[in-house]
């Protein structure tokens, strides 16, 4: 305990030293916990108010529904056979409630100039022990006819005092909510509640049966899938009908109301993932960076007697608090955004709250902050401890390792003196070289799937609504507008974290090559040919991000593309402009370095300690 106590002073006092270095790597490290918490926080938002909505409500344990396409005449006789058996149901062992079989009929309802379809639930007026929905406008069914719309079927049409169904308009006698269908658009078709009498005059419009529910509650809601498992006969019928029935229990309703937020979540973890990859190469360049400025500390602790253990320990304590701090940031970040988020979704039934902290979720994304740091600290740490301590105690960077051929090749090629030295240097630390690579290469293939989400989701918006289909392709839009949203922030985040960590690989570049420049500007070579030298060495990694981040990018979206959207082919002008401007843009970038190495006097730069 006492050697654990002087550990940590050590890892204060190194932060202390190095606020700076310390606090780039909790940025880094709290981008990717930051994303993860936002999803951590967002998945399972709606949950809580869909309970809220179940619990008011009183809905279902166990939901069996009958369908047959109103299109087909489907087969009657086996309709009404499920409909007795549905009624026996009700006096099945475990049942302590129902309600219905509700019947439901088939049309369209008008909406914005346009016509989407609908069913309509034929109910005696209630109360009912069994999905009761709640009014949050207007009344229920009763005497004198009309309809309940339910809520997202209202909040669409912005409903007044009448709708049109099947060509005529009817009353609006008030909204409520339901967990026994997903709110509309998102969820197809559109619902309304009438009574008996109404449903005669929907008949002689038009209407047809489309089959019927029936709703259980139980004594042990817990045992919802035992029960559907123990009655799977119901959902037997022969191949060659039309008619499909179907179970479900209240959890399975419940993780299906709100597949919005789910697929936004989803994309959240699907950015975090890569994030956590590229700070995984950002978090060892730093890291690294760190360890060669400890060396001395290291070769010190060896020499009074520390242990190789006890010396990665007081590192690892030292990264393991930024990982703790970037997780908490991490968390905080994600419970702030989660609920602006979930309430753009047009599924959740209420207001938006987010699950709470279990030690579950927290070990999740600490997870990701602790492996970053045990991947970028274990390597540098045993590098710099297997040294002998008189190497560790001698100053200057360790040396990098021999050039090989590649500048020979280079000069024999006839390239100026400035591209050889700065290929000689970009070779001499392979390492670095692949890091800043590895970065660069995800943000560029994620800007190519951005680019080609973008062209994807503007020919969709020029396709024109399929009948019946106006209000939920409008609310599919958004949805795709948002996972958009992610992607080219996804993407952004990837590029300042490419940026970041560019910039740390060309600092840690000018500072090992600050002796060699010196020497060559001793004997005659300008700064600005040691600018490009240095500028050099650091574009050979934007070369290889750029060759193989295009490819990758349109793998990714040849995975993504299909289904709802549009196929697309990224234009060849726009993958030219994002070859050409990637590499202008990080030769600004390193060249700040490069300048300010420059700008410094020969004399001190060659001076010996």
């Amino acid at each position: 305990m006492r050697w654990l106590g002087l550990a940590v002073r050590l890892a204060a006092r190194n932060l202390r030293r190095r606020p700076g270095q310390a606090l780039l790597l909790l940025l880094t490290l709290t981008i990717a916990t930051g994303v993860l918490g936002v999803a951590m926080s967002l998945y399972g938002s709606a949950d809580e108010p869909w309970n809220r909505a179940w619990r008011a409500t009183k809905g279902f344990h166990v939901n069996f529904t009958v369908y047959h396409p109103p299109d087909e005449p489907g087969d009657h006789a086996l309709v009404a056979a499920l409909r007795r058996r549905a009624s026996q149901l009700t006096g099945a062992s475990g049942v302590v409630a129902a309600g219905g079989p509700w019947s439901h009929l088939y049309g369209s309802i008008q909406i914005g100039g346009g016509t989407e379809d609908l069913t309509a639930e034929v109910r005696d007026p209630g109360p009912y022990q069994v999905d009761q929905p709640l009014v949050t406008s207007g009344r229920w069914l009763g005497q004198g006819g009309g309809v309940v719309l339910e809520s997202g079927l209202a909040a669409t049409l912005r409903a007044g005092d009448t709708v049109t169904i099947q060509g005529r308009p009817f009353p609006v006698r008030g909204v409520a909510q339901t967990v026994s269908r997903g709110r509309f658009p998102l969820s197809r078709p559109a619902q309304v509640w009438v009574t008996p009498e109404t449903a005669r005059q929907l008949r002689g419009l038009g209407m047809t049966e489309e089959g019927f529910e029936l709703q259980l509650r139980l004594a042990d809601p817990a045992r919802a899938a035992d029960f559907v498992a123990a009655h799977r006969s119901l959902e037997a019928v022969p191949s060659s009908s039309s008619v499909v029935p179907y179970m479900e229990t209240w959890q399975q309703r419940r993780s299906e109301s709100h597949s919005d937020i789910d697929i936004v979540a989803g994309t959240l973890f699907a950015a975090g993932g890569l994030i956590g990859i590229l700070t995984v190469a950002t978090a060892s360049v730093l890291i690294a960076g760190r360890m060669a400025a400890q060396v001395r500390q290291v070769g010190t602790l060896k020499a009074v007697g520390v242990t190789p253990r006890q010396v990665v320990l007081v590192l690892l304590v030292e990264h393991l608090a930024i990982a703790a701090g970037a997780t908490a940031l991490g968390l905080g970040i994600g419970r702030l955004l989660a609920a602006p988020i979930a309430e753009t979704s047009v599924t959740i039934l209420g207001r938006p709250q987010p699950p709470p902290l279990t030690v579950t979720r927290v070990v999740i994304v600490a997870a990701v902050a602790v492996a970053v740091v045990l991947l970028g600290t274990v390597r540098p740490a045993l590098r710099g401890i297997r040294q002998s301590t008189l190497r560790s105690l001698a100053s200057g960077p360790p040396p990098p390792r021999r050039p090989g051929r590649l500048a020979g090749l280079a000069a024999r090629a006839g390239i100026p003196l400035p591209g050889v030295l700065g290929l000689r240097s970009a070779w001499r630390r392979p390492g670095r070289l692949l890091t800043n690579a590895t970065g660069l290469t995800l943000g560029v293939a994620m800007i190519v799937v951005a680019l080609a989400l973008r062209d994807s989701l503007d020919l969709l918006d020029l396709r024109p609504p399929e009948p019946g289909h106006a209000a939920s392709d409008a609310a599919v839009a958004i949805l795709y507008d948002q996972i958009r949203a992610i992607i080219l922030g996804t993407a952004g985040l990837l590029l300042v974290l490419a940026t970041v960590n560019a910039w740390i690989v060309a600092t840690f570049a000018a500072r090992d090559a600050a002796r060699n420049q010196a020497v060559l500007r001793a004997v005659g070579a300008t700064p600005r040919q040691t600018v490009i030298a240095l500028i050099v060495s650091q574009l050979a990694a934007c070369m290889i991000a750029v060759a193989v981040g295009i490819p990758l990018g349109l793998g990714l979206w040849g995975l993504m593309e299909g289904g709802d959207l549009p196929e697309v082919r990224v234009s060849a002008t726009s993958l030219v402009v994002l070859a050409a401007a990637v590499p202008v843009a990080f030769a600004v970038i390193v060249s700040v370095p490069a300048r300010l190495l420059a700008r410094q006097p020969v004399a001190p730069l060659l001076a010996y300690e």
